[in-house]
């Protein structure tokens, strides 16, 4: 998945998990562009719990509003 279909479908963050302390957090990815694939942060990012670089990279689906149709 890259950026474009990530926004597309509502979802403007990506999920970083540490692999080594468990510590998680949401990065915004707007100012990248958008033929940046998801995976391809994998190696720029650093936990900032324990500083390791073992960490794994989602989109942050959790973020997306609800969609609720209307009446």
């Amino acid at each position: 998945m890259d950026l474009a279909n990530m926004r597309d479908n509502g979802v403007h963050s990506i999920a970083v998990y540490c692999l080594d302390c468990d510590h998680r957090a949401d990065v915004n990815v707007d100012s990248y562009p958008a033929h940046w694939p998801v995976k391809s942060f994998e190696g720029r990012m650093v936990c900032g719990g324990c500083g390791s670089k073992r960490v794994h990279i989602r989109p942050a689906w959790h973020t997306k509003s609800a969609y609720i149709p209307p009446p």
